[in-house]
């Protein structure tokens, strides 16, 4: 594991799991929230490493909320460098929605914990499945009618199969917290 490696070992409920480690930034603008890493991600030790998660981060980089690679590698300096970071709510990686619901349970209120502590303003979801770990229920993309506690915007993507216009339309709703 290098030093860009973002690959840690934790206690997942009893058991230690290989995972990512939750990136914070310094004084945080945003948090992008997956609802559990991908073997391909831990495997590289980088945040949404699958076909899926790229799309999606070269879509929300299109916003400005944070900037693409400049040499084709990873978006996490970049990101932590604007003040976006990286968490997942279950820590443990597994493919497909493949988690229990106390998984889920367990890592809500562990991740909803620390966006608070953080008064991380904006939380955006690359997929519907963190959001509805986090809110109960899937919402539609864009903002979502619901808060976390602590006052925290929640923002759906779009479909990663979305068409074009509906991307457009949805992302031009993206405000960016300063």
């Amino acid at each position: 594991m290098g030093a860009d490696d973002h690959r840690t070992t934790v206690d997942w409920r009893g058991t230690t799991v290989l995972t990512l480690a939750d990136l914070w930034p310094d004084r945080p603008r945003a948090m992008v929230v997956g609802l559990h890493p991908v073997p391909c991600s831990v495997e590289a030790g980088h945040y949404f490493q699958g076909q899926v998660g790229q799309r999606q981060l070269h879509r929300l980089a299109s916003t400005g909320l944070l900037p693409a690679p400049t040499d084709g590698t990873f978006f996490e300096p970049g990101a932590l460098a604007a003040g976006v970071g990286f968490a997942n709510v279950v820590r443990r990686p597994a493919s497909g929605a493949a988690v229990t619901p106390d998984e889920v349970a367990d890592g809500r209120e562990r991740l909803l914990a620390q966006l608070t502590e953080r008064a991380v303003p904006l939380v955006v979801c690359l997929t519907r499945l963190p959001v509805k770990a986090l809110l109960g229920r899937e919402g539609r993309p864009g903002y979502q009618d619901a808060e976390l506690p602590g006052g925290i915007r929640v923002f759906r993507m779009p479909g990663p199969f979305a068409p074009a216009v509906e991307v457009a339309d949805v992302l031009a709703d993206l405000e960016l917290p300063r």
